[in-house]
């Protein structure tokens, strides 16, 4: 079977030596829920819901040096909670599916979490300080176009690239290079896309072009591990692997390395 998550990065911020390491975090977790210190505001005028969080099933790796790792599952009720009729009036209900999600948190300071609907992003970062008594900042990571040129680069092929103009033009002549040129001038972005079954656009004159030239927004492809994966500029990754017949006691062990594995190479670039 073939599992599938997409992942945000991010860092906490110096001093470095005030940084909790993954061992504090890896003994704070304790699968008890606690009330998030700041609620969500529903109704204007109202006070804010009290939502809940807790982290669990922590896994502790020391094998990586400053990548070296703690990944749990954290759980959070959700802001995005409604107003509903309750007879003759309308109370506030919470979003009664809790958001799930793996979480890594590194030796250096480098975070990596399952985006999800619902989910603050800056939640996982707090939840990290808070069961660590830590004090230090965070901020999130967006990939460079050098990032999203060696992934177009890198690839065996590419069924999906979106892009935006840099006030460059397409060379050529052809009527597809103006027709290109005259777009660029009027929208934001373009999106080209394989179709379904998908066909390989790499090796298209004009999209290597682009992809020299414009800013990388967006790209599919897929590399000799035989999956087809994406990437965005804003800093989001998704990965894929392969779940083998392991043990029920090795899966969590065996899974968050995997996983690791697969995102280390990006965790670098952001050093």
């Amino acid at each position: 079977m073939v599992n599938e998550m997409r992942v945000r990065f991010g860092r906490l911020g110096s001093p470095e030596d005030e940084l909790p390491t993954p061992r504090d975090l890896y003994d704070a977790i304790d699968d008890t829920f606690r009330t998030r210190d700041d609620g969500a505001i529903v109704v204007e005028g109202e006070a804010p819901i009290p939502l809940d969080e807790k982290g669990m099933d922590p896994y502790y790796s020391n094998e990586h040096g400053d990548h070296s790792f703690c990944q749990f599952t954290y759980v959070a009720e959700k802001e995005n909670s409604a107003t509903v009729r309750d007879g003759n009036e309308v109370k506030v209900a919470k979003d009664e599916q809790p958001a799930t999600l793996s979480v890594f948190y590194f030796r250096n300071g480098q975070f990596a979490y399952e985006p999800t609907v619902g989910l603050v992003k800056h939640w996982v970062p707090q939840f990290i300080r808070s069961r660590t008594g830590s004090d230090v900042d965070d901020s999130f990571f967006e990939f460079s176009q050098k990032t999203m040129w060696e992934f177009y680069d890198d690839s065996d092929e590419i069924t999906l690239f979106k892009f935006g103009s840099v006030d460059e033009e397409f060379d050529g002549s052809t009527s597809f290079a103006q027709a290109l040129n005259e777009l660029t001038e009027t929208v934001s972005s373009l999106e080209f896309s394989g179709g379904n079954p998908p066909e390989d656009l790499k090796g298209l004159e004009l999209l290597d072009e682009a992809a020299e030239k414009m800013h990388i927004h967006r790209l599919k492809g897929k590399k000799d591990d035989g999956f087809t994966t994406q990437i965005l500029a804003t800093g989001m990754k998704q990965v894929k692997w392969k779940e083998s017949d392991w043990p029920a006691e090795e899966k969590q062990e065996r899974q968050a390395e995997i996983i690791y594995q697969k995102i280390a190479p990006y965790l670098r670039k952001f050093e």
